[in-house]
């Protein structure tokens, strides 16, 4: 099974300030934790960057682990990335599109636990700092539609008017979005991390942050105590897990967590926080896609206190994710019954070809010539091809990759409706050759070999030849054209070795190392590929 690990990462020119792309780094740390907790499982696992090309590209997976908190530079489409994934029909890890939305907005997600009877602190939203108010001081002022404790810090609680309106007014001028402020619980903070499956909640075992700061300082998780590690406030906060709370305690907050989540729809996996001051708990914030990074946090935490490891814990959510079993089942039979039939196809087709090209096991995603292995490309293979590709030795006579990293590359490969071939000795990648630009009559062909040791062995040949028995046995094409520069000697030899004619000159056409060269263009027939064939078997 293939899944792809979806993320977003900001770029330089975004909104956020060098300290908060701390908070948005992170997530490279948990896309690399859940593609190793995948592959631990036997799973095919891909990170995507998201693009409009990479969400296309998800069409090659069968189920998507979004870990996605937004779109390039836009940190508010959360909800638009998980519509996105709505629209394509694939199957995605986390909460739908209306609850993304619902609990981006802490205004609204109040309002609606408020409504449900779900004890949350008494709130008031400002979008100018001016507004009449109601509430009880102190009040905590945060940004409304932020996550990650962006926006707030210990500066953030406000004890009478004139630092409320002063720190609304700030917060809607930094982040341009209306400030929320709600009744200051001095408290104990507890986080419950929960898995849910439809009807089914697992509950995991509650956290607690530790405050060890001075008499009257805010007890406040805010940007600096939980990002910022050369920070005391973050070295005087200690996470402990499991909680230690009382029976009915605990059983009154688990039930809030989970009645919360049931009333803003949120599914899959989540976290909910929580204030508790004598005896009563109060929702402050519900997450439903909450880190999960395998080092440091309080999902990861609650999970080991449980006795999951991380790689169960990555299972158990991309299982919910999944088809029911029945469904799963029917899949897994579909797929071992054409594995089976495709297993049959290959023993007939190689008997009878004898020699060539030979169909694999795996249904057309390989095929042998000689001592060769052409296997597709693969999202996994872009680390290796962006080094080649990226070698001016190597390239020097073809053009310039567009991809600017692997990453990038992964996806352009995954697009991919070109015949694009990894070329192995055996186990060893060794070069990479491609049939491009096609259309029902004809293909371009190009190849490089990567590994020093096997070049200048003569291997220029066998892939070319390669190349033209699949184009025209399997792809049916009725020509194939190559290009080379003037002074790239073996593809000249390696092309009219197998067939290939001169049909003309592109001049100045190519660049190599700052020189303008002339482009020899070359093509080929099937008739003209078995002349050359019969000549080099030695038959009349």
């Amino acid at each position: 099974m293939k899944v792809a690990i979806l993320y977003n990462l900001p770029d330089l020119h975004s909104e956020r300030s060098e300290d908060e792309m701390a908070a948005e780094l992170e997530v490279l740390e948990t896309v690399e934790g859940v593609k190793e907790g995948l592959e631990k499982a036997g799973y095919e696992a891909v990170p995507l960057r998201c693009s409009i090309d990479s969400l296309f590209a998800l069409r090659n997976f069968d189920v998507v682990f979004n870990l996605a908190e937004g779109f390039g530079n836009n940190l508010r489409a959360e909800p638009h990335v998980a519509a996105a994934l709505e629209l394509l029909g694939i199957p995605y890890t986390g909460s739908p599109p209306e609850a993304l939305e619902r609990c981006k907005d802490k205004h609204l997600s109040k309002l609606v636990l408020e409504r449900e009877g779900i004890q949350t602190p008494r709130f008031q939203l400002f979008r100018s700092g001016e507004e009449p108010f109601c509430l009880r001081f102190p009040v905590i002022v945060k940004p409304s539609q932020e996550d990650a404790s962006i926006g707030i810090t210990s500066d953030s609680l406000a004890r009478d008017e004139g630092e409320l309106r002063a720190r609304a007014k700030r917060v809607i001028q930094t982040y341009h979005q209306p400030a929320l402020a709600e009744e200051y619980v001095d408290g104990r903070e507890i986080n419950v991390a929960l898995i849910i499956d439809g009807d089914e909640r697992e509950i995991l075992p509650a956290s607690e942050i530790i405050f060890d700061f001075p008499d009257g300082a805010p007890k406040i998780l805010g940007f600096e105590a939980k990002w910022m590690e050369e920070s005391p406030l973050y070295q005087k906060t200690e996470p402990l897990c499991p909680a230690p709370l009382d029976f009915s305690l605990e059983a009154k907050i688990k039930s809030q967590a989970a009645r919360a989540c049931s009333v803003l729809g949120v599914t899959s996996y989540a976290r909910v926080d929580f204030r508790v001051k004598d005896g009563a708990a109060f929702v402050i914030d519900v997450n439903p896609n909450p880190c999960i990074n395998p080092s440091g946090s309080g999902f990861a935490r609650s999970a080991a206190a449980s006795g999951m490891e991380y790689k169960d814990l990555v299972l158990r959510i991309l299982k919910v994710a999944l088809p029911d079993e029945k469904e799963q089942r029917a899949f897994e039979a579909v797929t071992a019954v054409t594995a089976v039939t495709a297993v049959t196809a290959v023993t007939a087709v190689t008997a009878i070809a004898g020699e060539g090209c030979k169909r694999r096991a795996d249904r057309c995603h390989e095929f042998l010539w000689k001592d060769l292995i052409f296997r597709r490309a693969r999202a996994k293979d872009a680390l290796l091809l962006f080094r080649w590709f990226e070698d001016a030795n190597l390239t020097r006579y073809m053009e310039d990759s567009s991809s600017a990293d692997e990453e990038q590359l992964a996806i352009s490969i995954l697009n991919s409706k070109d015949e694009d071939f990894l070329v192995l000795a055996g186990e060893l990648p060794i070069g990479f050759a491609s049939i491009y630009n096609r259309n029902g009559c004809t293909g371009e062909i190009s190849y490089l070999i990567g590994v020093p040791d096997y070049r200048g062995c003569g291997l220029g040949p066998e892939i070319v030849e390669a190349l033209a028995d699949h184009g025209f046995r399997r792809l049916g094409l009725r020509s194939i054209f190559a290009s080379c520069a003037r002074e790239n000697s073996p593809s000249i030899k390696a092309l009219e070795s197998v067939g290939f004619r001169k049909i003309g000159t592109r001049r100045v056409s190519s660049i190599s190392e700052g020189s303008c060269l002339d482009d020899l263009l070359f093509d080929i027939t099937p008739e003209d590929f078995a002349v050359q064939r019969l000549r080099s078997s030695g038959s009349p």
